[in-house]
């Protein structure tokens, strides 16, 4: 027998176990019903179900850290605001004072000038510098009633002290020391 005389199988003719058959059985007849590979309608409307479910538990969550971003960041501006005050009166030699303008929710500083009039007699006035708004999810509450802290030209200012506080249950006092015009910020409960 030659090469050519010689009986080959081929792997149609092969016998294939009845599981093997079965299946390849059925996918024919699912792809005969038009039965495509991807998601169902009821899969697809159960998985928008559940990103709307984590999407109205997790909003919420993230708005309050949004608003405890706001308070820091006040709080944070707050503190420079009172290191600018105290160098530019220290290196301008004169007083600055911090006025805090609850009514249009604004934090301004203010340069004391002293000036004569034609008669040589001495002028007081207070001249507005810069301004940074409160945030509106931000609430101060004015511990004492004074709502101006005076930075003097050797460093030193008023004693002051501010309750901070956010929408939520963060709340902060920040106090300003007299002698240093240190700003302390501390959290309270």
């Amino acid at each position: 027998m030659g090469w050519q005389e010689a009986e080959t199988i081929s792997p149609i003719s092969r016998p294939r176990p009845a599981s093997s058959r079965l299946l390849s059985m059925v996918l024919r007849r699912a792809g005969n019903r038009g039965f495509t590979r991807g998601f169902t309608f009821v899969e697809l409307i159960f998985i928008v179900a559940l990103i709307v479910i984590v999407a109205a538990v997790s909003i919420p969550q993230f708005k309050r850290s949004f608003d405890s971003l706001v308070l820091q960041n006040f709080i944070s501006d707050f503190t420079a605001f009172a290191g600018y005050a105290q160098a530019k009166a220290v290196s301008g030699g004169s007083e600055v004072r911090i006025n805090i303008d609850l009514p249009q929710k604004r934090l301004l500083t203010e340069d004391h000038i002293v000036s004569q009039d034609d008669s040589g007699q001495p002028l007081e006035a207070w001249a507005a510098g810069k301004e940074r708004r409160i945030p509106d999810s931000v609430s101060v509450d004015l511990k004492g009633g004074a709502d101006k802290v005076t930075f003097y030209p050797d460093g030193s200012s008023d004693k002051a002290e501010f309750g901070i506080s956010g929408k939520y249950d963060k709340k902060y006092t920040v106090s300003v020391e007299p002698g240093t015009g240190y700003v302390n910020v501390k959290q309270t409960e």
